[in-house]
């Protein structure tokens, strides 16, 4: 039995893209090539801090913590750190973090969150380095027992294949954010608003099954693997004790076989992680049953009530006494801003690229918002412009700035913009605009040490805004003629968010018994009032005119807006806490030196590859440096078909605004055929012969995605030569060259404009692509020919919800030279290449959901949905011959049937399927097995 497993799992290798050759190096993110870079060596400890010049005092800060946490986080983990680097990018306009073996690291994200259900009171890189970090301890037990031997064969990325395939994704996470919470005043499992989607799902679904929990839905929100792994992490630590997981971690390791966690986990606790999540999951829904009993709210839903799938409208704002704005999202639709009146809902206009926003404003006449503005080479780096929407003449107005304009506000004359900006150093400020004129009014300074969250414009000329500082939050209200704080509430370690201000009250949401609320203070006499009993959670309130606030409020199937009467619910003493005193630490400086961004040469893989073209089998080392600007592989690949092999070196350096990519080859070909002249063919010959070839060329891909659409574009340029010798039949196929060094030049165009899709789309509902390719022997030689093609795409939705339907049209040229290039088109689906002096070719594909199904087949298969596809294939083929033209039709039309499913309760989606098709020139029906995607 054992052995089956064990050969079942490395079955599961065989198909796992972290083993291919990687034959196309893919396009990084870069910083710009102007930026210098520096690095850190931290005295106790094997870290290093790669960092950009002016990012000097968040290294400080980051090599402060690391120094202050790294032996806690790996305290309850039996394992020690090796040499780790840690790049910090300060140019974007993300809040995250990550760990990668793939040129192994970690990077840190250093512009601070928005969000309270991320960061709660806590310092965002503190808490980055407590979480980050401790996914460095885990990587490090892939460096013992068994998962040793992977990486000894396939070096760091066979040790993160083997580890991820042994331990479920939700426990790495999961573990994570558990290391966080207990390093920190307030990780995420003590926020209300991270576990919402989780208790929700129990009281409105039920239990998930294990496969679901892992599969995910097309049909129900199911909580990620951040929320579930937490639960259960923390599940497994209060029943096994505080080093059950490193323990289970380590020994799970130690068996190369599927299901290798659940035999683990059975065996200390006696229960299939099958049986331990459904336990786990029933004893929580229990404790909210019972919780839920007490609670009671008058509210009424104002947004259409949602079911069978998942929809949030969210960031509620009050326009006129009847009329709202709010941003609509979910499984079925993208971003889009979205108008109610009277009970009427009406689209306005869909979103861009939407910068952290946590909150929406507007007036009677503006809506406003940040998007993400993209740098059109530099992928690393990102700021942001202002949107206003005019809810009168549908127009939208763009505020480009030059820093990081983020959660913009608008005052209700709509004469001012108050929008809060992020500097690349860590620092912050406010900015308050006149719209008429664009002119800067004030730039309102934000204190060291302070994070200003969901600043606001309000009535009377005043601001209202939330500071976080010394693991506290407080709530400030700004006079904006003397720019002179007049009232400051203290609310100690409570996690409030979204304050709105109106007259003499002040409205927020705030943790109220394990659920966020909202509630309001009355700014004078320093009384409070709780004002919603939300199930699940209230936020993001709003005053209307009547005596009534609009908020969100949180449900399984997405945020809806309700409306609820104020003056019902009583007041009580506002309790405040005795701000924490700003501590003047004594933290270390630690040396720092300059980086080279000629640090360009990181092996992290090596050993025999499956190549992910053809049955090649390849043994290389492969190469990425930290800073992203170099990949690199050296290596032999051995090609069955012609029994011979080739020696290659592939680089692409990309830290240059065109990207350079170069390659080398030599290889010994072999080729088969028959000289005769006449018939009977019967004199087949055989030879061998060495081949030389190596391309250099320049890509320029430029990112000009500015609205819902996606687009790009990539222009690219390449010199090939190769050189035979030792071919010494008389004859010869046109696609193979004679003795003697040749060269060939080859350009390109591609561009696409897609318009996002939404989760249950089976494609781009509108959109295009463009593609140009010419390929030649421009100079003087024995070898003359030249290809040239040019095709498009059409995208267009299809009769029914996310079905959709794309038109493709193509055209190819080639001349009737002594050579023959690989042709750039694709003949009509089941016919195999044939090369043609012109070739017109067409396609059409309905593509629709059949069924979403979240179906088990016990352990083995999660099936997810079910997809079709119905095509038609033409294509037409003209070769010029002595006696004129000779030309061919032939069409395909058929069905593709596939399955987006899970295997062995791994994550990672896979979708196969069948095709069938009738052929035009067989006349026949033929079946063919379909693999569309593995979605690793």
């Amino acid at each position: 039995m054992a052995v089956k497993k064990f050969a079942l799992f490395l079955w599961c290798i065989s198909f796992s893209p972290g083993l291919l050759g990687q034959l196309n190096y893919s396009l990084l993110d870069q910083n710009p090539a102007s930026v210098r870079w520096k690095q850190l060596q931290l005295p106790n400890h094997a870290i290093q801090i790669i960092y950009s010049e002016d990012a000097d005092s968040l290294a400080q800060l980051t090599a402060y913590y690391l120094e202050k946490h790294v032996n806690q986080v790996g305290q309850t983990i039996p394992s020690k750190l090796h040499p780790w680097k840690i790049v910090l990018q300060n140019r974007g306009i993300y809040s995250n973090g990550f760990v990668s073996l793939n040129a192994p690291r970690a990077e840190l994200f250093t512009i601070p969150t928005q969000n309270p259900a991320l960061v709660g009171t806590n310092e965002w890189l503190e808490m980055l380095v407590s979480h980050e970090t401790r996914h460095m301890f885990q990587n490090e037990l892939g460096r013992q027992g068994l998962a040793k031997v992977f990486r000894s064969l396939w070096g760091s990325n066979g040790q993160a294949l083997y580890s991820n395939l042994i331990i479920p994704n939700w426990l790495w996470e999961g573990d994570a954010v558990e290391t966080e919470t207990r390093l920190n005043p307030i990780g995420r499992s003590k926020i209300p608003e991270f576990y919402l989607p989780l208790q929700a799902y129990l009281l409105e679904y039920g239990v998930p099954s294990y496969g679901k929990m892992m599969g995910k839905s097309y049909r129900q929100l199911v909580p990620n693997h951040y929320v579930f792994g937490q639960f259960l992490s923390q599940y497994i630590r209060q029943k096994q004790g505080e080093l059950a997981i490193g323990q289970i971690w380590q020994k799970s390791l130690l068996r190369p076989y599927p299901f290798a966690f659940s035999s683990v986990l059975k065996e200390r606790t006696g229960l299939s992680i099958d049986q331990f999540s459904q336990l786990a999951l029933k004893e929580l829904r229990d404790s909210i049953q019972m919780r839920r009993l007490n609670v009671s709210d008058q509210s009424e839903q104002i947004s259409p009530k949602v079911s069978q799938t998942f929809t949030s409208y969210k960031f509620p704002c009050w326009v006129t006494e009847d009329t709202f704005v709010a941003i609509k999202s979910g499984f079925s639709i993208i971003p889009v801003l979205v108008e109610f009146s009277r009970g009427q809902e009406k689209e306005l206009t869909k979103l861009g690229p939407i910068s952290e926003m946590n909150m929406l404003s507007a007036s009677k006449e503006w809506v406003i918002w940040s998007e993400i503005k993209f740098d059109v080479r530099w992928g690393q780096k990102q700021g942001t412009r202002l949107v206003l929407f005019n809810r009168k003449t549908k127009e939208k107005i763009f505020w480009d700035g030059d820093e990081k304009w983020i959660t913009p506000s608008i005052s209700q004359d709509n004469k001012q913009v108050l929008t809060l900006v992020q500097q690349i150093n860590g620092s912050s400020h406010l900015l308050l605009l006149d719209v008429d004129t664009r002119q800067l009014i004030k730039k309102i300074p934000i204190s060291s040490g302070e994070q200003v969250l969901h600043a606001r414009l309000a009535d009377q000329n005043r601001m209202v805004y939330v500071v976080k500082s010394q693991h506290q939050k407080s709530i400030r209200i700004m006079d904006l003629e003397r720019f002179t704080v007049i009232y400051e509430f203290h609310l100690g370690s409570n996690n409030i968010g979204a304050p709105f201000l109106k007259g003499d009250f002040v409205y927020f949401n705030q943790p109220i018994e394990g659920l966020d609320q909202i509630v309001s203070i009355h700014v004078k006499n320093k009384q409070q009032q709780v004002i919603t009993h939300a199930p699940f959670g209230a936020y993001s309130a709003q005053v209307i005119s009547n005596d009534a606030i609009v908020y969100q409020s949180y449900r399984a199937s997405g945020d809806a807006i309700m409306v609820k009467k104020l003056g019902n619910e009583p007041w009580s003493t506002l309790l405040q806490y005795r701000p924490t005193p700003v501590l003047q630490e004594l933290r270390p400086h630690y040396a720092s030196q300059k980086y080279s961004k000629w640090n360009i040469f990181n092996v992290y893989s090596w050993g025999p590859l499956i190549a992910a073209q053809g049955n090649q089998l390849e043994v290389s080392l492969l190469s990425k440096n930290v800073t992203n600007t170099l990949q690199a592989g050296i290596g032999y690949q051995y090609d069955p078909n012609e029994r011979s092999g080739t020696q290659f070196a592939r680089f692409s350096y990309q830290g240059l605004f065109p990207v350079i990519d170069a390659s080398f080859q030599n290889s010994q070909r072999s080729t088969s055929l028959y000289v005769d002249k006449r018939a009977p063919f019967d004199s087949l010959r055989t030879d061998n012969w060495m081949q030389t070839k190596g391309d250099i060329g320049i890509r320029l891909p430029l990112n000009l995605t500015h609205s819902a659409f996606a687009e790009y574009l990539t222009l690219s340029s390449t010199y090939s030569f190769f050189q035979v010798n030792g071919y010494d039949l008389p004859l010869r196929f046109k696609s193979e060259a004679f003795n003697g060094l040749y060269s060939s030049m080859t350009h390109a165009i591609s561009y696409s404009k897609l318009l996002n899709r939404a989760y249950r789309d089976v494609q781009s509902p509108w959109g295009y692509q463009i593609g140009l390719h010419w390929q030649g022997t421009p100079f003087s030689q024995n070898l003359n020919s030249e290809i040239w093609s040019a095709q498009g795409k059409v995208f267009v939705p299809g009769l029914f919800r996310h079905h959709g339907i794309s038109l493709r049209g193509a055209y190819q040229q080639q001349s009737n030279g002594n050579y023959t290039f690989a042709s750039t088109l694709a003949l009509p689906r089941g016919y195999t290449t044939v090369l043609y002096n012109r070739l017109f070719t067409f396609s059409a594909d309905y593509k629709f959901p059949i069924a979403n199904t979240d179906f088990n087949i016990g352990r083995l298969l999660y099936v997810k949905r079910l997809k079709g596809n119905i095509f038609f294939d033409a294509s037409q083929g003209e070769n010029i011959v002595k006696d004129g033209t000779s030309t061919t039709t032939f069409q395909s039309f058929g069905v593709d049937l596939s399955s987006q499913f899970h295997f062995l309760r791994f994550s990672q989606n896979f979708e196969i399927g069948v095709r069938c098709l009738y052929k035009s020139q067989t006349k026949q029906i033929e079946w063919y097995p379909l693999v569309i995607d593995i979605g690793f």
